[in-house]
């Protein structure tokens, strides 16, 4: 019989894929809220309000069902996802989003409280008994991952930028990245830890490894041999950085940093070549996911943008210094 996670692991669950969540909306405009732009018609806003209602709903659920009233007792919503979808488009963001940071702080607190013997009981709804609890703390962490999903989809699609305004930000982020390391010098960046052992080197080998992957991509799309991809998609994913970052490490900064200015302009000179059709033309890429070559360099340009937040910060907080 498999052991079930305990109640914390639930709840730090629950915590982990609500930060995703949140990080997702972060890449959003304000002009974006109130747009009907996602794939199903609704606005982020409504899908905002939607993962509220549900956090809210759900934790009820599981409070009736916890105090013998039995989950099947609790009266089932009066409208459905869309009807409330469409009512919930024009409120306000700021309200929408506080809603849902109290209700996902409200199922966290839920969740942490139970005992193993509450995750693993079973409860009368439907005419039959089933393990509720269990079921709707799976549920509730997936439901919000499936919206972010969404969400990132949108933000990272043609449909949002267009050719030349993807192109545009797909540079930005690089300049970004390298901009982070302005004016520092060479020892700070060979020994001062920033991500764990990782000093700046290794963080500019681990951009520069994903970059190279991206660009192998570029210059084969749509029709990827998944045979050049080997050095990037074969092994765990942890021994795979390890093992590029590591076999960069020895290069010095001036050939990093040569060596990302010239893979980006690589990667774009790519880009400009292809057709839009081409670019929007759905392929493997590996681990046996399939998307557009949009995607993949959104996705690739995210995890850059995420590193240089990681140096900003280690320069705001005095951890990098000149």
């Amino acid at each position: 019989m498999t052991e079930l996670p305990t109640p914390d692991e639930y709840a730090d669950r629950l915590v982990q894929s609500y930060q995703r969540f949140s990080e997702v909306l972060a890449l959003l405009e304000p002009t974006e809220y109130a747009a009907a732009c996602l794939p199903d018609g609704w606005t982020p806003v409504a899908t905002v309000a939607h993962v509220a209602f549900w956090d809210n709903y759900q934790r009820r659920r599981m409070e009736a069902a916890l105090t013998s009233a039995w989950a099947e007792q609790l009266p089932r919503p009066a409208k459905d996802n869309s009807v409330r979808a469409a009512a919930d488009a024009s409120r306000s963001w700021e309200d929408v989003l506080a809603e849902a940071d109290a209700n996902r702080q409200k199922l966290v607190h839920f969740a942490r409280g139970l005992t193993p013997e509450q995750i693993a009981g079973v409860y009368r709804e439907g005419g039959q008994e089933r393990p509720v609890v269990q079921i709707l703390l799976d549920q509730m962490a997936r439901h919000v991952r499936g919206h972010g999903q969404t969400i990132h989809n949108y933000c990272g699609s043609w449909q949002r930028w267009g050719r030349a305004g993807f192109r545009v930000f797909y540079a930005r982020q690089s300049w970004n990245f390298l901009d982070t390391i302005s004016g520092l010098s060479e020892a700070t960046c060979l020994g001062v830890p920033v991500v764990g052992e990782w000093c700046v080197r290794e963080m500019l080998a681990h951009v520069l490894v994903w970059d190279e992957y991206c660009y192998q991509l570029a210059k084969q799309w749509p029709n990827v041999d998944m045979t050049s991809l080997a050095p990037w998609v074969e092994g765990e994913i942890d021994e795979v950085n390890a093992r590029l970052v590591g076999e960069k490490v020895g290069m010095g900064m001036i050939d990093l940093l040569d060596g990302l200015v010239t893979v980006h302009r690589r990667i774009l000179r790519h880009y400009d070549r292809l057709s839009d059709e081409a670019i929007q033309t759905v392929c493997e890429y590996g681990w046996g996911q399939k998307d557009t070559l949009m995607d993949v360099l959104y996705g690739i340009a995210t995890h850059t943008a995420e590193h240089a937040a990681q140096l900003y910060e280690a320069r705001r907080d005095g951890v990098l210094q000149g």
